[in-house]
């Protein structure tokens, strides 16, 4: 599944940078006080971000270094899901900014995807564009896959 990530990556012109160490990704869920999904440890295993930014290469994977919160981010303690998600804003209402951890983010169209990482709660797990509000994928496994096989067009639940 890493693989698929780093050859989507590769095929649109981007740069990977070599491995995270073990103590960055510690870091990083420590600085966060969450665990990362498995795929996205595994990715920074292989390759702690990618590089080069231009309008060819449109995703960015962020190193450890940069993964951060959406609270820290944006500076808003809260993430309000688009009008699109209806049915499940009055499920769940605003999602806590500080338990939505930014991974991505691509320069066309400008989403930039984070996961909720909330033990319980009925979203854990998934994974937004939290630019614009919607639901991209229900696990960071699904997302990877839609990454791979469509690029951003696979990135919105429909």
């Amino acid at each position: 599944m890493v693989n698929s990530i780093a050859k989507k990556l590769l095929s649109l012109g981007g740069e990977l940078v070599g491995p995270a160490s073990e103590s960055e990704i510690t870091q990083v869920e420590r600085r966060l006080a969450a665990t990362l999904p498995v795929e996205l440890k595994s990715f920074l295993r292989q390759h702690n971000g990618s590089v080069k930014e231009t309008d060819e290469v449109r995703w960015r994977f962020w190193p450890c270094a940069e993964i951060t919160s959406h609270a820290h981010y944006r500076g808003e303690p809260f993430f309000n899901l688009d009008d699109i998600e209806v049915d499940l804003i009055r499920k769940v209402g605003p999602l806590p900014g500080d338990r939505l951890i930014l991974f991505a983010d691509s320069l066309i169209d400008l989403p930039t995807c984070c996961v909720l990482l909330l033990s319980g709660h009925p979203c854990d797990g998934w994974v937004f564009d939290c630019s614009n509000g919607y639901v991209s994928a229900r696990s960071f496994a699904e997302w990877v896959v839609a990454f791979a096989d469509r690029g951003e067009e696979g990135l919105l639940i429909p």
